[in-house]
């Protein structure tokens, strides 16, 4: 099984940063500031939201999915 290991290749780039507002203004979305990265051609590339419910559904999300790529994979191992 192969894992992220490091950078290799690193260069600097021109990207577009735009700051805006994002949330409905309730208490599981707030209002607030979040920041998208674009290309030059006007390609989405990443999108910064420090809303800590967001990102706890996010790791969650995650987790479950590793898990469930190492379990698929286990099986996919035992021998028959």
């Amino acid at each position: 099984m192969e894992r992220l290991s490091g950078p290799t290749e690193v260069r600097v780039i021109n990207v577009i940063e735009v700051k805006a507002k994002k949330g409905l203004g309730i208490e599981k979305d707030p209002v607030r500031e979040i920041t998208q990265y674009w290309d030059m051609d006007g390609n989405f590339l990443a999108e910064r939201d420090n809303d800590q419910q967001l990102l706890l559904d996010q790791i969650e999300w995650e987790s479950n999915r590793l898990k469930n790529i190492i379990e698929n994979y286990s099986k996919k191992q035992k021998p028959q």
